[in-house]
């Protein structure tokens, strides 16, 4: 999950109270990030969520992802090489904007600890051979601009002391300089035998990792491989990862579609960006910003003279052509299938898409699409446009479908939780969101066009699209928090904004020290109707008015898990002061029942208030207090946004 910013979006942003909130780990898998503003009379709030663990998130801490580079050799000789003023240019570029290098155990300890946290703009820089010229240039700058690098080594290399490598005795003050990592070059070999055993490949990395730490004195962890694992070849992709923990090493890198590496990813298949020699100093920049998380809204309207970086193509070509993007399959394949780099871990996300007619074959845009696992998709196919929702066995179940057969076709898909809403031409398909399929929790947007012609069965190239724009962002969770019998005004904010909800929160239960609760005797049914009409999550609100006492943890524990069993409810949101969710006894308190709820099926959520005034949780007031989590809020109609830092 990303580290989001947050911001308060109210009436009066001169009288407002910070807002927070953490998610469970059940469900979210995020904690509460919270920010100085002032809220009173509140009628809209907000605020963000970032990974684990339950703290705030300081300026400067990356909790989500890392890029990492690959270079080749590094020479001011060999025109093959990248030149060693660009490779200079590149990193003073990198310094520049902000980027940090980042060391393997550090990455390591941020993969397993949740509370770890990377610099800001993380960077990992990899060298795929201890060339001697490329060590010596890389370490010079390295030492000057203040970086540090990984280089994946081949002992028997060294041993036969060529000239071209680096020594041994040299390898070891460059290690000892505190710049320079070192780790196992994997896949020096082709075409082996071996690589299709776990054994033989674990007994030689072994033996290698050995070798280096005996040498250069310093742990060995990790080992790359450029060699592309098959897997839909008997299991070959698990080689790889099984190889490497028989061997004691634990950090992979493998090649596959460029992108940025992700907290919960596997271990065993970092993926890494090669620089080309051909790239200019904003070129590189350009990759990077384009392979990092994506948090901001995109939009392309193809005016370039070629496409941007941000489009990774994993089966087919695409070009603009005339200003519009043309997504083609190649001759003799079947489809080509482009993602939005960036995007590998979206949850929730909206994307419009402009098509210049009817597609060649079938035109697919798809949320949350990981291979093997579910996803919905909107395309066109025959000229009709189609919603499905592809499940976990590979058949897909049709949703809604629409005649669409002449002029520019629009398309718009919007994923919020587990709803799903979609509209063709400005029209919804549906009367109601459609709901995800089980699984589907994260993943890219794609493109993609397919030709199933039993004319054709081949392809031939023949499935193709024109694009005349896409638009595309990321959206931040949103849930609302309402009288138990709202008024009119808040029954219409609340129809206004349905579509960007995903759980609502009826203000039902109190609890004060001394263990004084109780719950609203008089509840509007149609506020559980309206959710469960609209697929929301219905958690109702239980106000902590003070500070939980180590003497009433139990007691709490106890109610709360009370009310949370009504079949009615999927679970509670907990609203507390934010000057004491922080403190260890409430962390300890949030974690234990979160982990009991869930063992029942239930949710916890967790909102964090700088105050719990009668202004803003008052039952009496015909309010509708909106949390939003995450990314940027532009203003809206009367509403103003309050600025964070």
């Amino acid at each position: 999950m990303a580290t989001k910013q947050t911001v308060v979006v109210s009436e009066f942003p001169s009288s407002a109270h910070p807002v927070g909130h953490w998610r469970n780990l059940f469900w979210w898998i995020a904690l509460a990030v919270t920010v100085t503003a002032i809220l009173q009379g509140v009628e809209y709030m907000s605020s963000a969520s970032s990974s684990p663990p339950p703290a705030p998130i300081m300026a400067g801490q990356e909790r989500e992802a890392f890029v990492a580079l690959v270079f080749g050799k590094i020479s001011s000789s060999r025109d093959s090489a990248i030149p060693t003023e660009s490779f200079r240019a590149d990193m003073t570029a990198l310094k520049k904007a902000g980027y940090s290098t980042v060391r393997l155990a550090q990455v390591r300890r941020w993969q397993l600890d949740d509370e770890a946290a990377l610099p800001e703009k993380p960077l990992l820089l990899t060298f795929d051979e201890a060339y001697r010229e490329t060590l010596e240039t890389a370490d010079e700058v390295f030492a000057s601009v203040g970086m540090t690098g990984v280089v994946f080594v081949n002992p028997s290399l060294l041993d036969q002391a060529n000239i071209h490598m680096v020594s041994w005795h040299r390898l070891k003050q460059l290690v000892k300089s505190g710049r320079w990592e070192v780790g196992v070059s994997g896949c020096q070999d082709s075409g082996v035998g071996g690589f299709t055993s776990t054994e033989v490949l674990a007994q030689r990395y072994a033996r290698e990792r050995k070798v280096l730490e005996q040498r250069l004195g310093q742990p060995i962890i990790a080992a790359d491989c450029s060699r592309a694992w098959n897997a839909d070849q008997s299991g070959e992709a698990d080689i790889w990862p099984q190889t490497l923990k028989a061997a004691s090493l634990s950090v992979g890198f493998v090649t596959g579609l460029w992108g940025a590496n992700y907290r919960d990813d596997p271990w065993s298949g970092l993926r890494r960006i090669r620089v080309s020699k051909e790239w200019s100093e904003a070129d590189l920049l350009a990759r990077l910003e384009a392979h990092a998380p994506r948090r901001k809204p995109f939009i392309d309207h193809f005016q370039a003279a070629r496409s941007a970086p941000d489009w990774v193509v994993d089966r087919g070509e695409i070009a603009i052509e005339d200003g519009a993007l043309r997504v083609a399959s190649k001759e003799g394949e079947q489809g080509a299938l482009v993602m939005l780099g960036g995007t590998e871990h979206w949850q929730n996300a909206g994307v419009e898409v402009q098509l210049e007619g009817q597609p060649q074959g079938q035109f697919w845009i798809s949320l949350r699409q990981r291979q093997g696992e579910p996803f919905v998709r909107l395309g066109v196919s025959e000229g009709l446009a189609l919603l499905q929702a592809r499940n976990k066995d590979g058949s897909f179940n049709q949703l809604a479908s629409r005649e669409v057969l002449s002029g520019t076709i629009t398309l718009a898909l919007r994923v919020v939780d587990s709803r799903v809403v979609a509209s063709v031409n400005g029209r919804p398909l549906l009367k109601r969101p459609a709901e995800m399929p089980a699984g589907s929790d994260y993943g890219p947007l794609t493109l993609a066009v397919w030709n199933e012609s039993d004319e054709d069965p081949a392809g031939a190239g023949s499935a193709s699209v024109r694009l005349n724009w896409v638009k595309a962002e990321p959206l931040p969770q949103k849930y609302g928090i309402v009288a138990a019998i709202p008024g009119a005004a808040a029954w219409t904010k609340l129809r206004r904004e349905v579509d960007d909800l995903y759980m609502l929160s009826p203000k039902y239960f109190t609890w004060a020290s001394g263990g004084t609760h109780k719950e609203v005797e008089n509840r509007d049914l149609a506020v559980e109707i309206f959710a469960r009409h609209h697929r929301l999550k219905f958690l109702p609100a239980l106000i902590l008015e003070d500070n939980i006492r180590s003497s009433e943890t139990v007691a709490l524990a106890e109610q709360a898990l009370n009310w949370a069993a009504d079949p009615a409810f999927d679970g509670l949101n907990i609203i507390m002061k934010r000057s004491t969710a922080g403190d260890r006894q409430s962390k300890d308190f949030l974690a234990n029942l979160d982990a009991r709820m869930a063992a029942k099926g239930k949710i916890l959520a967790v909102t964090m208030v700088g105050d719990i005034g009668q202004d803003v949780f008052s039952l009496s007031r015909d309010d509708l207090v909106l949390v939003r989590d995450g990314g940027n809020i532009v203003s809206e109609d009367e509403y103003t946004v309050a600025s964070v830092p």
